[in-house]
């Protein structure tokens, strides 16, 4: 990195220079978009220094068989070359060695060098060849989450754990059990709905743990020990408020041209919101409610969006049919 740093662009009296510098492929590929290594490509490529990557035979070198890479840095580009990138593919130019030198098998004739030299000083599409602009190679990093859905049922592994922990409730237990049974739910929301209400009807001499059960952390124990994940289930209301979230979408997507198809039931599905009328809790059948979901952490996922494409474009024709 300090040799490119050290790199300053040309001028009248120091016209600059071109490097070619051999590297395996870490450099190319190790590290996603805002990693440390990736910083590093988007530092070189935003000071217009890459000049070509030339993909070399395998087998090349004394030690190792791997493939490897020349770059091709330069600070005085021409102007047809400003803000552009050529790949060159040599991979096939190579010529057998007779006898090999430990890894190193192959090897550049004069022709092939020559014929490499030539892509490089045409600066055009080929077969072996192509040029790209430099925003081609950008990318944005955005994390994709989805709903978490719960079943609870109350079985009797799950009544053993539960009781180990509060072996005080075992009252408030078996009057919950007594109204709801011992049949899944798939709906978590309206189970938890179902729970509170019944802990209201228990009489005083039973422990307050659930009469305050709307706290996080006794929510937390029930929840821990009652359900499971499923994918039938409903998905896990985390808020329910009337505030439009849309009000502020500008800033969420800066610089970017929303589709002129683009309705607000699309905008609300991308950002994991739904406009249904509360299923549960407080509202509960009114319309105007904005219902956001708690996400599952054992789906979270991340998309590499290109720098030339919107984001909601790309994220409505990738990730929704998947």
């Amino acid at each position: 990195m300090s040799k490119f740093q050290d790199y300053r662009p040309g001028n009248r009296d120091k016209p600059g220079s071109r490097t070619a510098i051999v590297f395996n492929g870490s450099p190319l590929f190790t590290g996603g978009a805002g990693s440390g290594e990736s910083e590093i490509r988007r530092w070189i490529i935003e000071r217009d220094q890459l000049e070509a990557i030339v993909a070399l035979p395998e087998q090349m070198f004394y030690n190792t068989g791997i493939g490897t890479f020349i770059w091709v840095v330069s600070n005085r580009k021409a102007a047809h070359r400003k803000s552009k990138i050529q790949l060159i593919d040599a991979r096939e130019r190579y010529t057998p060695m007779k006898r090999s030198l430990g890894d190193k098998r192959r090897y550049l004739d004069q022709a092939a060098l020559d014929a490499v030299t030539r892509e490089h000083g045409a600066c055009a599409d080929s077969k072996t060849s192509r040029v790209f602009d430099n925003t081609d190679f950008g990318y944005r990093r955005i994390t994709v989450l989805r709903p978490l859905r719960l079943r609870f049922q109350i079985t009797n592994d799950a009544r053993e754990r539960f009781l180990n922990t509060c072996p005080e409730l075992f009252d408030a237990l078996q009057a919950v059990q007594d109204a709801l049974g011992s049949e899944p739910q798939l709906d978590w929301n309206r189970t938890w709905d179902a729970v509170q209400q019944v802990f209201k009807t228990l009489p005083d001499d039973v422990e307050g743990w659930a009469k305050g059960a709307k706290g996080t952390a006794q929510k937390k124990i029930f929840r821990d020990c009652f359900t499971t994940v499923d994918p039938e289930a409903a998905p896990v209301i985390a808020r329910q408020h009337r505030d439009d979230p849309l009000a502020g979408v500008g800033a969420l997507f800066p610089n970017q041209t929303l589709p002129q198809s683009l309705t607000t039931r699309d905008m609300y599905a991308l950002l994991g919101l739904s406009t249904l009328p509360l299923p549960t809790g407080r509202g509960a059948g009114g319309e105007g409610w904005h219902i956001e979901y708690e996400p599952d952490p054992a789906l979270k996922d991340a998309e590499n969006i290109p720098l030339k494409e919107d984001i909601v474009s790309y994220v409505l024709r990738e990730v929704p049919p998947y």
